[in-house]
């Protein structure tokens, strides 16, 4: 790879990152309205539990899983002819909508018909479900635009999503809780359906352009649907049996803790953050050239690339680990710290956020080394880790809180250990497969980026003790602000002055792969 190749995906993750941190912040301030103006009246919890069950797919076709099959197909199919790919996505979109519109009207007559609506929470889900379609439409939409190098406005589209959830927050927020939860669950159908218009600019005319060059009847079934279908069966499967393991943990939470699945909604949404900011903006700005070299046969280029992908998560997603650990309560505090939410509630989502962060490098690794999978057309390998991921995630949860008794924690506890075990995974097996050698960055690297973020990690928590320790039991916006922003200064000047003083070349290295930019004097690719 040259240098004018890493610095366009130094470009492209500066794109992801700013498109997603505006659409993560906004999810933030959503979540943190949430919470101020309803609480945790029991409506609440029934609305987050109709938002689960009517995005049970969203996994599938909307996110993750369809989106790693589509890139490298629609890549391939570009090698042989752009006419031909822009074909395949237009039929695709139809065929998808046709599905999920004959699917949205099954499910919403039998809820009408069985008179299930008199049901709090199947009555938010009949209001929810049929964003399904501009969930999975915007999802495809997503994929063809990051094929494209379109990052920021794929990624920026859920924060127009997020706006019009907070607006309606504050519209109904003087409303009874179950009657304005109804009017939230159709201002998020309207949210969904804005998420997608956004990103139908860069893509309508490929969906004219396929319109154009179907060489077929639009609903006949090509082979290369076929093969994208068997993919996504093996698709179905795994993340089936991944959201039914959420679902259970929710039951394993509520067991343990009446109010445990309240501190994991939390923690959990502050765990994405960082991953999503840095540890998939690393991901998905290289997925799309790393599938594009492996379907070319440029096996070269591609371990290189992997190889530089691989280490850049390393830098900088094991600094945001050590932040959880240092930055976490404060973090939670400041947030939700406030009202109805008691300290103790804090000190719960703390340890939860905690626990799933022991997981963040493993989920980004996962993602990272399915993408590899996923090129070579392999699904069943990722599902088939996926299956022994929540076979240990069940095992550790009833060991934890059926036979030790421990609270919430544990939960999130399990789903990281499970996360190691999925990536462990997936690494010995593209290793015994023998597609090519994976040469991953050397232990010193990932030695020494450890030992800074501990170090910086250490001074954090020794200064919060004997310096911030008295604003615990002052919950004042001010206080909470100083508190965070105090702990956040100490580790990031002791994280910078420790990597300057004892691995020089490492901060010069960071530094590179976030800001190199395009050289006049380069080599072509």
């Amino acid at each position: 790879m040259t240098k004018e190749n890493y610095s366009h995906i130094s470009k492209y993750t500066r794109h992801f990152f700013s498109g997603t941190l505006l659409s993560r912040v906004s999810g933030m301030v959503r979540d943190i309205s949430m919470a101020a103006l309803f609480g945790d009246h029991p409506s609440v919890a029934a609305f987050m539990v109709a938002f689960r069950f009517s995005h049970f797919l969203r996994r599938l076709l909307g996110e993750g899983t369809l989106q790693s099959i589509f890139i490298p197909h629609y890549e391939e199919l570009k090698l042989q002819s752009e006419k031909k790919a822009n074909a395949f996505f237009f039929r695709l979109c139809v065929l998808l909508t046709t599905a999920l519109v004959a699917l949205i009207f099954l499910v919403e007559g039998s809820i009408s018909f069985t008179h299930s609506t008199q049901n709090e929470v199947l009555h938010l889900f009949a209001w929810m479900f049929p964003s399904l379609l501009f969930i999975s439409l915007y999802g495809i939409n997503l994929s063809l635009l990051q094929c494209k190098n379109a990052f920021f406005s794929s990624s920026v589209a859920p924060f127009a999503c997020n706006l019009v959830w907070i607006l309606a927050i504050f519209l109904f927020a003087g409303k009874e809780p179950s009657q304005a939860m109804i009017y939230l669950a159709s201002f998020t159908l309207i949210g969904f359906i804005v998420q997608w218009i956004i990103t139908l600019p860069k893509t309508w005319s490929v969906l004219v352009e396929g319109k154009r060059h179907l060489s077929t009847p639009i609903f006949s079934i090509p082979q290369e649907l076929h093969t994208i279908g068997k993919a996504t069966l093996f698709g179905l499967i795994g993340v089936t049996a991944v959201q039914m393991n959420s679902f259970l943990d929710m039951v394993f939470a509520r067991y343990a803790d009446i109010k445990g699945p309240i501190y994991l909604w939390y923690a959990i949404r502050l765990e994405q953050l960082p991953l999503a900011l840095i540890g998939l903006a690393c991901v998905y700005s290289i997925t799309p050239s790393l599938s594009r070299h492996i379907k070319a046969n440029a096996l070269d280029k591609a371990q290189s690339l992997f190889s530089f992908g691989h280490k850049r998560i390393l830098l900088f997603v094991i600094p945001c680990t050590f932040a959880i650990f240092s930055l976490g309560f404060t973090s939670v505090n400041l947030l939700f710290g406030r009202g109805q939410f008691s300290l103790s509630a804090v000190t719960e989502t703390t340890g939860c956020l905690w626990a799933y962060g022991i997981g963040l490098l493993s989920s980004t690794l996962t993602v990272y080394q399915s993408s590899l999978f996923y090129a070579y057309g392999d699904y069943k390998t990722p599902m088939i880790a996926s299956f022994l991921s929540v076979a240990s995630n069940i095992i550790l949860n009833s060991l934890f809180v059926f036979c030790f008794n421990f609270g919430a924690l544990s939960i999130a506890l399990s789903t990281s250990l499970s996360s190691w075990l999925n990536y462990l995974v997936l690494k010995k097996a593209f290793s015994q497969k023998g597609y090519w050698k994976v040469e991953y960055p050397t232990l010193s690297t990932f030695w020494k980026i450890s030992l800074v973020s501990l170090i910086a990690c250490t001074s954090c928590l020794v200064f919060d003790h004997f310096f911030f320790s008295p604003l615990l039991s002052l919950r004042s916006n001010t206080n909470q602000l100083i508190h965070f922003l105090g702990n956040s200064t100490i580790f990031i000047i002791t994280f910078t002055l420790s990597l300057l003083l004892l691995y020089k070349e490492i901060l010069l290295e960071m530094k590179s792969l976030l800001f190199t930019r395009k050289s006049s004097t380069s080599s072509t690719p």
